[in-house]
Parts: C-alpha cells; sequence; structure tokens
C-alpha cells in the first residue's frame, strides 16, 4: 500500500507547490541583454552584442527631461555618449551620438552612425528609443570591453523646466541636474541580436553608488550677481552721489560694483569653457561684457586719479583738468550702467 501512496501524493504537490508551476520556455528569438532600470530618474537602458556582427542594439527609456545621456565609461572624458532629447515636433526623439574631452558639454560625432528603428518616440511623457548603432564597440578615446561582466557606465539628465525641441544632432545643452554611474555585464549582452525586450528590471547591470544632485550653480551665481549690482547697487550709489554727495561712501559702493563685477566676470568665463557654443567667447553677452568690465577698470582708474588731486593738488590750478575728468567719469559711469542693463537682459 505505501508504495503506492507516493507517487499520488507527488501528484497532488505537483499540482499545489509554487516551485513547480509550469514556467514558459525562453523564446529562442529573444535577443541578449543586459539592462539597467535607474528609480530615481525612472530610465532604462538595455544593450545587445549581436555575436555575428560588430554593431551595437540599444533600448534606452526615460522621462522627457530636458535631455537624458548615456555614455560608455567612469567619466565623461572620453566617453561615447548617447543623448536623446525631443524633436522639433515634440513627438519623435532626437538621438546624438557625442563624445566629450572633459567636464563640458560633449561634442557631436560622426564616427559612429545611430539608426532610430521602429517604435522610437514620445509615449505618455517618455522618450522610448529603439536603435541600431555601427561603429559603438570602439572610437576615438575608448572601446567596449566585451569580454568584462563589469564595463563602466555614466548616466544624466539634463534640467526640468528647459526643453530642448529639435531635430539637430548637434542642439546645445544645459548642464545636467543629476548624475551617477553603473556597470554593465558585456558577456550578458552578447549572443542573438535585436534591439532588447522593454523591462524595467535590472539585469547583468550593478549601479553604483546614488545619484548625484548638481546643477548650472555658477551660471546662477553669475546672473545673480551681475543683476545686483546693476538693478540695485549702481542705483544706490547714484543716489548716494547725486543726492548726498557722500564720496567715501561712493568709493566704497564703486569699489564693491568692481569687486562684484569682476567675481562675475570669472564666474562668465568659467561657465563659457562648458559649452560648445560660448567657448569662443564671441557672443554678444561676452562682448558686451567684456566691453563693460573694461570700462569699469578705466572708471575706477579716472576715480582714484580724481580722489587723490582732490587730497594733493591746489585746486585753483587743477580745476579745470578735474572738471573735464569728472565729467568723463560721470558719463562713461552712466554709459556703462546701460550696457550691465541690457547685458542682463541677453
Amino acid at each position: 500500500m505505501l508504495p503506492g501512496i507516493f507517487p499520488a501524493l507527488a501528484l497532488i504537490l505537483g499540482k499545489f507547490s509554487p516551485i513547480t508551476l509550469s514556467t514558459y520556455p525562453v523564446r529562442s528569438d529573444t535577443p541578449a541583454a543586459s539592462t539597467v532600470y535607474i528609480e530615481d530618474t525612472q530610465t532604462t537602458f538595455s544593450i545587445n552584442l549581436p555575436d555575428n556582427s560588430t554593431d551595437v542594439y540599444f533600448y534606452f527609456s526615460s522621462p522627457s527631461y530636458s535631455w537624458v545621456a548615456v555614455g560608455v565609461g567612469s567619466d565623461m572624458a572620453g566617453s561615447l555618449m548617447m543623448i536623446m532629447y525631443s524633436a522639433s515636433d515634440n513627438q519623435h526623439v532626437t538621438i546624438s551620438p557625442r563624445i566629450a574631452t572633459g567636464h563640458s558639454e560633449p561634442t557631436f560625432t560622426t564616427d559612429v552612425q545611430v539608426e532610430v528603428l521602429d517604435g522610437s518616440s514620445i509615449q505618455n511623457g517618455f522618450f522610448v528609443m529603439n536603435a541600431l548603432c555601427r561603429g559603438c564597440r570602439s572610437w576615438n578615446g575608448g572601446s567596449l570591453n566585451l569580454s568584462t561582466t563589469v564595463q563602466p557606465f555614466i548616466y544624466a539628465v539634463g534640467p526640468n523646466g528647459v526643453p530642448i525641441s529639435s531635430d539637430s544632432q548637434t542642439a546645445g545643452l544645459r548642464r545636467h541636474d543629476s548624475f551617477g554611474h553603473f556597470t554593465m555585464n558585456m558577456v550578458q549582452a552578447t549572443g542573438l541580436g535585436g534591439v532588447p525586450l522593454a523591462s524595467n528590471i535590472t539585469s547583468g547591470a550593478t549601479l553604483l553608488g546614488s545619484l548625484v544632485k548638481d546643477g548650472d550653480k555658477a551660471s546662477k551665481a553669475h546672473g545673480f550677481l551681475m543683476a545686483l549690482v546693476a538693478l540695485v547697487i549702481i542705483p544706490f550709489d547714484v543716489i548716494i552721489i547725486g543726492l548726498f554727495k557722500w564720496p567715501m561712501l561712493h568709493v566704497f559702493t564703486g569699489s564693491l560694483v568692481l569687486f562684484l563685477v569682476l567675481t562675475a566676470m570669472g564666474l562668465g568665463i568659467y561657465v563659457s569653457t562648458e559649452y560648445n557654443r560660448s567657448k569662443h567667447f564671441d557672443s554678444s553677452h561676452q562682448v558686451i561684457g567684456f566691453i563693460s568690465v573694461g570700462g569699469l577698470l578705466v572708471l575706477a582708474s579716472i576715480g582714484i586719479y580724481l580722489r587723490r588731486m582732490q587730497k594733493t593738488a591746489d585746486k585753483s590750478d587743477k580745476a579745470g583738468q578735474n572738471s573735464k575728468f569728472t565729467s568723463i567719469h560721470t558719463w562713461a559711469a552712466r554709459c556703462i550702467w546701460l550696457l550691465l542693463i541690457i547685458n542682463n537682459g541677453l
């Protein structure tokens, strides 16, 4: 009797045990893939390396920030990045392969060719990109290590509220609001070729550390200081010298203006080197800025000269000359103030 019980018991347990629930076989036509899902930004990136070609397939999705990027490598320098942002119709996605030379805006490269495949669009507020990349396994400055299980990658998202709507692959990018690092298993990603299946489950990838909050703080500080000078301190200084005739306070406010403007210029130069559109220092904002700062330095020199003459020179002998310099100082100050106000709006 007992031997007959065990087969029946096994049959009953087989029907109800979760361990022996029937499973669907893995489809033989499913592309190999390694996938990372970044919960903080709701970004998914999957990579596929066909074992019978040198191409790279990838699936890339993320909420529609101004831009989203994934790059190969542990640092920006030499990294090949895939950057996506909204196309001009706000229904499709532009993908831009770029290479960075340092911690600055990456530059579009023609060394690789990215083909946008079916299913790529903006869907329910998400960028969705299915793509095939030719030449993405190696490039000028780096390569994928196809035999490693811990290939370094970086990711970043652009600021909210500053949308890009462009079909150009060279569209200007604002500094990232946040960024991070992860690794991917290139061995797992190698196999049958094709765009990886959409998934929000990490497989064959590891996030390194947490999301790093960033932002364009230097640019904001530059704008704040220049607005403070043009809209607050200089008008206050005009009242002091025009109505109350307080020369010592005028000296203080004038020195403060010069210090803040020089500080803002330093920040502006630093910010300009981060962007492709401004690193040549030939925009109207930059040209007017340099003219204004140069004018302020001349203005300060005239002010120092007048102050010294008031203390040391015979007023009767120098009255006419000082009057001319005073007039130049006054009108130059007005012109520079006007330039600063105009430049704040550019």
